[in-house]
């Protein structure tokens, strides 16, 4: 019984270091995020996900099994919006308050998901970098009626 227990507990530390990432790809992450904190690894099917804090945000990156960049989150209070952004959020939705912000950066791409408080009214509005609108819901605030 103890061979038995003794063997699965080396398989499993044989299989978990061989789906951690490598060396290089954490060096390529620390280079990138240089002042990260808190920072845990995670194996998924496809990759691994990263999870950190920096500048007092809450960040993931998702790296595939090669360690290339997929894409990444950010989640912000919004005082970092783009100008173009803020410019067009300040239009629509004046006297709005910005409840928090994902930012989803992929290879190609920069979108914005902003979940803003308006009187009765919370809106989820997704924006492209150049302050273009591409979806928007639109909720009850339960606590405001």
């Amino acid at each position: 019984m103890k061979k038995i227990i003794s063997y699965v507990a080396s398989l499993l530390i044989v299989i978990s270091v061989a789906a951690a990432p490598d060396s290089k790809l954490i060096q390529a992450f620390n280079e990138t995020f240089p002042n990260a904190k808190n920072v845990k690894w995670s194996d998924a099917k496809d990759g691994y996900f990263v999870s950190f804090y920096q500048n007092e945000n809450f960040e993931k990156v998702f790296y595939n099994k090669e360690g290339d960049f997929v894409c990444s989150w950010k989640y912000t209070d919004g005082a970092d919006l783009p100008t173009n952004v803020m410019m067009t959020l300040n239009k629509k939705y004046n006297q709005g308050k910005v409840l928090g912000v994902t930012q989803l950066t992929t290879q190609d791409n920069i979108n914005y998901e902003v979940k803003i408080s308006k009187g009765t009214k919370l809106y989820s509005v997704t924006f492209l970098s150049d302050g273009t609108i591409v979806k928007q819901d639109k909720f009850n605030n339960q606590q405001m009626q």
